[in-house]
């Protein structure tokens, strides 16, 4: 049988998406994964990498351009390695999703007779991030990462975010010029409430002193930017109006420092609450236990439903903005935990705690290794929320291997023109 050989040209049809920036096609029943492609596009294209099991290939022409693809909104669409599917239409986008969520379950973790439900679409097809990262590179550049590299593509507008970001790019490329202190990142981060623009910068060093004027002047600029933080491996400074307001549901909402994790999407961010609650049908006989918990996005809404509500986060400030967050919106039912979440469980299991219900919201890798744990607690009902359908499933498989059943999956768009999705999933014993 012949398989293709590095650097060899290849014709194929592109049938499938992967889970990630690839399309998927077929030479001589090997797989070939080709970045910008859509399913049924047949291209040619160049083989740049040969595995075992499959290869990594580049388009070189589409002899027949699949009715799936559009012509990508954004000038850097192809070059910048933020929007791998701007070239599909929002629907194919959004049937993908829905099937690598299903496929994950399936083959990862070997899990079937749930319910999953049809993916719920994001409100904003673009514009959407409150947040961005650009990269500093040579020169003092600003931009962001090409695919799979460290080129930095140079952008003056970014389609996906908050068009108040965009606006002062421009500011903070003069400010990353005129830098002395080494810079590697700068996020920019709206709030809810009008005038909410904050720009947070990581150094690789110390502060240069005299960069104090120039990170001074950026506040205020065309009514633009209102507040800035910059910060090294043991340091933290200040200007201006460093806090964000969060809205969460009705007159619930969360008041923090920008540099503290929030969700990208807001809108988004409403509508998984909104599940969670639903699902969650809390009430005052529940013991609520949440890990991951952050600054209290899910946390501070739980509890004003239910008796108690323990929340266990490894990250300390986002537990100190959650506690005056609690204080501020006068919920007394919180108890909070700062550890790491493997520790602050494993104590909880020590002193035969008992919870009615568990909701998780660990990053993308994941929450390994704590279901035996977990499944001591004596939940009937687990919440998981997740980003990543792959550590999902592994660790969904795990539960039930400790007698919970999965019941419903929820798929939720918070990602537009990408491959990723979240995913709400419940399970019961």
């Amino acid at each position: 049988m012949t398989q293709p050989n590095p650097k060899s040209t290849v014709t194929l049809e592109i049938d499938a998406l992967s889970y990630g920036p690839y399309g998927i096609g077929r030479v001589e029943g090997k797989a070939v994964m080709i970045p910008h492609t859509a399913p049924g596009d047949k291209i040619e294209a160049r083989i740049v990498e040969s595995k075992d099991r499959y290869a990594i290939g580049e388009v070189l022409s589409i002899i027949d351009r699949s009715p799936l693809r559009q012509t990508p909104p954004c000038p850097y669409a192809g070059t910048c390695g933020g929007c791998s599917w701007q070239h599909l239409r929002y629907d194919a986008q959004l049937e993908a999703k829905q099937k690598s969520v299903d496929d994950a379950l399936r083959r990862i973790g070997k899990l079937d007779g749930f319910d999953l439900r049809p993916i719920i679409p994001s409100a904003d097809e673009l514009h959407y991030r409150r947040r961005i990262r650009l990269q500093v590179g040579a020169d003092n550049r600003l931009g962001f990462y090409g695919a799979s590299s460290h080129h930095l593509v140079e952008i003056d507008a970014c389609l996906i975010a908050d068009e108040r970001l965009s606006a002062v790019i421009e500011a903070l490329r003069r400010w990353a010029r005129g830098m002395n202190t080494t810079i590697d990142h700068v996020e920019i981060v709206t709030g809810d409430q009008p005038g909410q623009l904050v720009a947070v910068a990581e150094a690789t060093g110390n502060f240069v002193p005299r960069d104090h004027v120039i990170c001074a002047d950026l506040i205020g600029m065309n009514g633009g930017i209102q507040g800035f933080i910059v910060s090294g491996p043991d340091w933290r400074k200040v200007w201006g109006e460093p806090r964000i307001t969060v809205e969460l549901r009705g007159d619930l909402s969360l008041s923090l420092d920008a540099d503290t994790f929030t969700q990208v999407n807001p809108k988004g961010n409403r509508r998984i609450l909104d599940e969670i609650l639903t699902v969650g049908n809390f009430q005052e006989r529940d013991r609520v236990l949440e890990l991951y918990s952050g600054a209290g996005n899910f946390t501070l809404p739980m509890a004003r439903q239910s008796n108690e509500v323990v929340a266990v986060e490894g990250y300390r400030p986002a537990i100190v903005s959650g506690k005056l967050n609690a204080q501020r919106n006068g919920i007394a039912n919180i108890r909070w935990i700062s550890a790491p979440v493997p520790r602050g469980l494993s104590e909880l299991r020590r002193r035969r705690e008992k919870f009615t219900k568990i909701v998780l919201d660990p990053p993308r890798t994941g929450a390994q290794g704590i279901e035996a744990d977990l499944a001591a607690l004596g939940a009937d009902r687990i919440y998981y929320v997740s980003c990543n359908p792959a550590t999902l499933a592994r660790d969904l498989a795990a539960l039930v291997k400790h007698g919970y059943k999965l019941q419903r999956v929820q798929p939720i768009d918070l990602f537009p023109q990408t491959f990723h999705v979240e995913t709400l999933a419940v399970l019961e014993r």
